[in-house]
């Protein structure tokens, strides 16, 4: 083959590949790219709206215009939120350990690796680790258009020990 033959063949191939060129030439100045990571085990928040030692990594704020919000949480062992509740429902997605949830006036369930809990629209509910195992989990706050957390009072530890 001489280069004559060649060069329709290569036209080609740059004409199918110039997306994948473009895609790999965006920047952080164009302004619909946007990530943050989930790997960081993020800030260490203690009193306030948790019981024990909670690391977390906010990974979707509400400046992101995404009407949601989100963060990796990682529970020590007998670590826990206090009880609170979401006006638009919130989805746990838990990615490591062992861990309880409760939504109020329900058992306590066990939560582990790969569970999905969907916690309904105004539930009041708490979550956090097992006694024996930290848990982490990914949180997404949906529909914040119908507002953020209302946070209650600490998840006591007669509560928590219910479950033994």
């Amino acid at each position: 083959m001489n280069l004559n033959q060649s060069i329709p063949a290569i036209l080609v191939i740059v004409f199918l590949l110039m997306p994948a060129f473009q895609a790999m030439a965006q920047t952080d100045s164009d302004e619909h790219y946007n990530m943050t990571s989930i790997l960081p085990e993020g800030n260490e928040v203690s009193g306030g709206n948790f019981t024990g030692t909670v690391w977390v990594n906010m990974i979707v704020l509400p400046e992101d215009n995404l009407n949601t919000n989100g963060g990796k949480v990682k529970f020590e062992p007998k670590a826990r939120s206090n009880w609170h509740s979401h006006p638009g429902g919130q989805i746990l997605i838990v990615t490591d350990g062992t861990g309880y949830h409760q939504i109020e006036g329900k058992p306590i369930q066990v939560i582990r690796e790969g569970d999905v809990i969907k916690v309904p629209a105004d539930a009041k509910h708490w979550h956090g680790a097992s006694h024996e195992h930290s848990m982490t989990h990914t949180a997404i706050g949906p529909n914040l258009d119908r507002g953020g957390a209302q946070w209650a009072g600490p998840v006591t530890d007669e509560e928590y020990d219910s479950i033994r």
